[in-house]
């Protein structure tokens, strides 16, 4: 998969205080619990959420149905998980690999 960049704004930022939205670099689709797909990105920052810090996040198509291409080609709503557990493409991740923290919607760079 080649690399890009995208803006990811995310919605109720109640426990996060720093840019919003967030430049990021799509890195990975990896797989999660319930045969669902996830797009993983990398923000140029780590980002201090709560007492976690994030150096990934990954994220789902947030409405049934869509497709994982959907939220990588085009602006899309997306539910976004902390990745808390190193990132290996190999490895099908379950939910205490992915905690849900927000909601928010994705915009892929062009130029």
């Amino acid at each position: 998969m080649t690399q890009s960049s995208y803006m990811l704004e995310i919605y109720d930022t109640e426990d996060y205080s720093g840019p919003n939205p967030v430049h990021v670099t799509g890195t990975a689709i990896i797989k999660g619990p319930e045969n669902s797909r996830y797009f993983v990105l990398e923000p140029q920052q780590q980002m201090a959420i709560g007492e976690f810090t994030a150096s990934h996040l990954a994220v789902r198509a947030h409405y049934d149905g869509d497709p994982i291409n959907h939220i990588t080609d085009s602006v899309a709503t997306v539910g976004i998980a902390l990745l808390t557990s190193k990132l290996d493409v190999d490895h099908t991740y379950n939910f205490n690999d992915l905690k849900l923290w927000k909601v928010g919607k994705i915009s892929p760079l062009h130029g």
